[in-house]
């Protein structure tokens, strides 16, 4: 009779370990299993319904397209652009991209018509009638963009560093660098960033450069929705994805009324995301089943 539960155990212990592990794990759980395949039913089929209305925003690099050691480099598949595509033309999906990158530049990486696109941090808007929204910087501060960057070029842009110009902002990239050199570089480009009145902010082996204006892309997102709706807004569905520490200002905007997933490997991360997926692919799947909702 031992022998026989003993039996039993190891054959429910072997049956579990077959089984596939859910793609995403309640946020800040350091426990969560290893992930794989999606099963988004379980963490979003409660709240949005087939046939709902929904605002869907999202991440570009990191999220909708794999990082690469340069931004030139990074391409959206063309799965997950039919998919975004079909969301955006439902008619029961609002989209915007919210993204680092100038509002140009993302707009021409994903190349859809039906949906609102959101540059540097959130400080640039562009619609798709082709009307655009710029958060105003102070004249004195926009005058020394070009000395800012002109400076860091001679000073710290060496061992495969190097500056995106994006117009209103700039990114400091030393992911292909030496790393013996990150440390000094990415301290004095902060110094550098600073001098010239900006913010310096840390991101994906970079540091980001911003005008000082209290904006982000948590308060882009609010003006996006506020503006595209009306004042009862966060009564509606609202979905976000994002992988980097900039995308945390949407997820604290819309905690506890919409819902958010953080891209991150990354089971010790804390974030103000709902859940944490581990991959681009990932999130294809996500869009797939909001599709399947929305069609």
């Amino acid at each position: 009779m031992a022998r026989s539960t003993l039996l039993a155990a190891l054959y429910c212990l072997i049956f579990l370990n077959c089984l596939e592990p859910l793609i995403s794990w309640p946020a800040n759980d350091k426990d969560a299993p290893a992930m794989s395949h999606p099963d988004f039913d379980q963490y979003l089929g409660e709240y949005l319904k087939p046939g709902d209305t929904l605002a869907l925003l999202l991440d570009y690099d990191g999220t909708l397209a794999e990082l690469t050691s340069h931004p030139n480099l990074t391409q959206m598949s063309d799965e997950m652009r039919e998919s975004l595509r079909n969301i955006a033309d439902s008619g029961k999906a609002f989209v915007a991209v919210i993204s680092g990158r100038d509002v140009d530049g993302v707009r021409e990486k994903i190349g859809l018509e039906n949906i609102i696109y959101s540059g540097n941090h959130g400080l640039e808007v562009l619609y798709p009638n082709g009307t655009r929204h710029n958060q105003g910087i102070p004249s004195d501060v926009a005058n020394n963009f070009d000395k800012m960057i002109d400076h860091l070029n001679r000073e710290v842009v060496h061992h495969g560093s190097w500056v995106e110009n994006k117009r209103v902002s700039i990114t400091f990239h030393f992911r292909e660098a030496e790393q013996q050199y990150v440390p000094e570089m990415a301290a004095r480009a902060k110094e550098i960033i600073e001098s010239y009145g900006y913010r310096a902010n840390p991101a994906h082996a970079s540091v980001e450069g911003k005008p000082p204006i209290q904006w982000n892309k948590g308060l882009a997102a609010e003006y996006i929705l506020g503006t595209s709706f009306d004042a009862n807004w966060r009564q509606r569905k609202v979905l976000f994805a994002g992988d980097d520490t900039t995308d945390e200002d949407v997820m604290k905007m819309i905690k506890g009324t919409g819902r958010s997933f953080r891209v991150t490997k990354d089971k010790d991360l804390v974030t103000n995301a709902d859940y944490k997926i581990p991959s681009v692919d990932a999130v294809y799947h996500l869009l797939k089943w909001i599709e399947s909702r929305v069609a």
